[in-house]
């Protein structure tokens, strides 16, 4: 915990080192372009370069012996660091996706309606972040005397949050993997290939996407919930009011009376809500958002390849066989009754699964935990109009324990199912390019309670 906060300071402080540097005509700081966004990048990943390799060095350096397990142990985090650090460097130009965040964030400042003529499809909460952001650009910019527009903050600002919690989700999986029963070096190696050989990631950083803030909410529940269900529900909240998705976790808390958790996140949601509505005083941020959500064009979605979820395969599927439409509304309710009946029946069992406590290497409790979150960590891959490619981050922890539990004694399928999520090329060739959803599926085969337990007892 306490490298964690060295960590997370020094990065922070570097973020604004960089800002320092960037805005000064010192003769060290020899710009390609004057005060352009790409020499700001570059001077931020030389900042947060040697602030994270300081971190290492003090570590090392305070160990009584060095072997090459603990070096192991401490190198291959920090390559992985600067690898995506180099990627956040090389991804520095705001893509099409963040032009839609950035137009609902100058609609927000205006006061105007951020979800008209754009595609950003968030809760409130996350844009009025990045207008307060912005409002604090408004005074650091003069005060740096900086002569640029201060949505380059802004940018800078989101680049750097991407970072952080992609980073930070890292390491929780590190401590997830150590909680579920890896070793040391197990972990490492598995959950930096999980992380470095992966496709969504990567589009995550090409597109400037906000998925790391709700991997890093979902890891923190299931390393929470057990012990620390409420502050568990807060951070199932705070990804929530980013992104839907981490609300859907409640359905299992629910399930198993976690009470407290639930309370956490019933108990976040009303503080941000209260401070985000004027206390409670606007909520036409939150209307007009009812109102987009309400007539979103999930038709213009589906039709597209790349759209990896069942409702774009039932579409596409019926596009091609010339099937009528009046059949399709009813063929996607059947696929989500039948996900949610599948869902339903692996809890019962996982419920009722008799599995000797010596047998695990954690506390059954939290076992069977582990298994309903992770369900319902992926369920909008499988029953929600899109999952696009830069989605599938949030599988990473299905991934991570499927090879723990299911790794020794079905390594081919366990490897085909990670090809298939996170190594895959991106294509858009029917029915090929659903080979993700394949993946998922094949992943929540792996880790099905009669599965599990029979790898257990065997």
């Amino acid at each position: 915990m306490r490298n964690f906060f060295k960590l997370s300071l020094s990065y922070w402080l570097a973020v604004f080192a960089g800002l320092g540097l960037w805005s000064r005509e010192w003769e060290i700081v020899r710009l390609g372009a004057v005060k352009q966004e790409e020499d700001l990048f570059g001077i931020f990943a030389f900042c947060v370069f040697c602030a994270i390799t300081l971190v290492v060095f003090i570590e090392i350096k305070s160990w009584k012996v060095v072997s090459n397990e603990a070096l192991a142990l401490v190198g291959v985090p920090y390559l992985v660091c600067l690898f995506f650090i180099s990627q956040l460097t090389e991804f520095r130009s705001p893509s099409w996706d963040y032009e839609q965040y950035e137009s609902a964030f100058r609609a927000t400042v205006d006061g105007t309606n951020p979800y008209l003529g754009n595609r950003y499809l968030y809760p409130p909460v996350f844009a009025d972040m990045m207008a307060f952001v912005y409002r604090i650009g408004l005074r650091v910019f003069p005060l740096l005397n900086i002569g640029k527009s201060e949505w380059i903050f802004v940018f800078y600002i989101h680049q750097s949050a991407l970072l952080f919690f992609l980073l930070l989700s890292y390491f929780l999986s590190l401590v997830f993997a150590k909680q579920i029963g890896l070793k040391d070096l197990q972990r490492v190696i598995l959950v930096s290939a999980v992380y470095l050989f992966n496709v969504p990631i990567l589009r995550t950083i090409s597109y400037n996407q906000v998925n790391f803030y709700i991997l890093a909410s979902i890891l923190l529940v299931l390393i929470l919930l057990q012990k620390h269900p409420f502050i568990a529900g807060m951070f199932a909240t705070l990804g929530g009011l980013i992104k839907l998705y981490p609300f859907v976790l409640s359905i299992p808390m629910f399930w198993i009376k976690k009470w407290q958790a639930l309370t956490g996140m019933l108990i976040a949601f009303l503080v941000i809500i209260f401070f985000q509505t004027d206390f409670f005083r606007d909520f036409e941020l939150w209307k007009q958002f009812y109102d987009f959500y309400r007539s979103f064009p999930i038709e213009q979605e589906s039709m597209l390849f790349r759209n990896s979820s069942p409702m774009s395969f039932l579409r596409s599927t019926f596009t091609f066989l010339g099937l009528p439409d009046n059949l399709f509304s009813i063929a996607f309710t059947l696929v989500t009754l039948v996900v949610l009946i599948w869902f339903s029946i692996r809890f019962y069992q996982r419920e009722k699964a008799d599995i000797p406590q010596d047998a695990l290497p954690m506390d059954l409790e939290y076992f069977r935990i582990i298994g309903h979150l992770l369900d319902f960590s992926v369920i909008s891959l499988l029953i929600a109009p899109s999952a696009w490619v830069h989605h599938y981050v949030i599988a990473i922890p299905l991934t991570i324990w499927a090879v723990a539990m299911r790794g020794k004694d079905a390594p081919i399928q366990t490897v085909i199912s990670f090809v298939l999520v996170f190594t895959l090329p991106v294509f858009n060739i029917y029915p090929f390019s659903y080979l993700r959803l394949v993946g998922i599926i094949l992943l929540l085969i792996l880790i099905s309670p009669r599965n599990i337990k029979k790898t257990i007892l065997s």
